[in-house]
């Protein structure tokens, strides 16, 4: 019999050996006497419409894992490709392009928003960081995914006056 299933998509991010340490310092002078390994050989793929559940308990290294694909975290060893492109050797203007296209998302939204910035501001940051059109542009883009998360006129609120659920929308 023939197998008429479709062929598996090609991964749009692929993880193969991770390794993340991070230094265990003792003594008076604080110096690194050793490292422990936060993520150990550490492998996935994820195909392009795929969702993926990390779990574990607390300190497993899960979020680990997501800084070091954003870069947030150095890996010590291992490989992190995002289509085509090798994400660990990126440098420059392919790790800005890759950082435009790749983001975090952190489970605790009021800790992701400053709490003296409007709503607005917090969504035109990264919008002018990575130079996305013009001023007006921006202001009229964040309107734009304001409302598509429907919350078209929370702008010149504060993360406070938001419940938690909105907080969450905004930093999505």
């Amino acid at each position: 019999m023939t197998d008429l299933s479709p062929a598996p998509a090609a991964p749009i991010l692929s993880i193969r050996g991770l390794r993340v340490s991070f230094p265990v310092r003792s003594g008076w002078l604080q110096r690194v006497t050793a490292r422990r390994f936060a993520v150990d050989r550490v492998s996935l793929e994820i195909a392009r419409g795929e969702s993926l559940g990390l779990v574990g308990e607390s300190g497993s290294g899960k979020s680990t894992v997501g800084r070091a694909i954003v870069g947030l975290a150095k890996a010590d060893s291992g490989s992190i490709q995002f289509g085509e492109a090798e994400v660990l050797a990126a440098r420059g203007s392919a790790l800005l392009a890759f950082r435009r296209r790749v983001q975090m998302v952190f489970q605790d939204p009021g800790g992701s928003l400053d709490p003296r910035m409007r709503i607005v501001d917090s969504v035109l940051e990264p919008l002018a960081a990575h130079a996305i059109g013009s001023r007006g542009d921006r202001r009229r883009l964040a309107g734009e995914l304001l409302a598509r998360v429907g919350l078209p006129d929370m702008g010149a609120r504060y993360p406070h006056q938001l419940s938690g659920g909105q907080r969450q929308r905004v930093v999505i």
